[in-house]
């Protein structure tokens, strides 16, 4: 059994960054995907501002930071591409 958390400031990470999408994969695959971790809050799937083709990367995030860091110890595959999750920490000053 492991110990628990500790606190720290800045706020619980709940946001993972996800790459290596497919351009089939849609923020409605991501939400049915990753809800298996837990409740999820937003979810989108970063597009060109140009073009509007996705760019093979997006963010879920999650209602608690134990359900982010579950999702971001595994490795995913989402239609049919090896995808990585990982933390996605906020830059400090915006």
């Amino acid at each position: 059994g492991g110990g628990g958390g500790g606190g720290g400031g800045g706020g619980v990470l709940t946001k993972i960054f996800v790459g290596g999408i497919s351009w089939e994969t849609s923020e409605d695959t991501l939400r049915a995907y990753f809800g298996r971790y837990g409740a999820i809050v937003d979810c989108v799937v970063m597009r060109d501002r140009h073009t509007g083709h996705p760019r093979g990367f997006g963010f879920v995030t999650f209602e608690t930071d134990a359900a982010a860091r579950a999702a971001a110890e595994v490795r995913h595959d989402i239609d049919g591409r090896a995808v990585e999750a990982k933390v996605a920490v906020p830059k400090d000053g915006g």
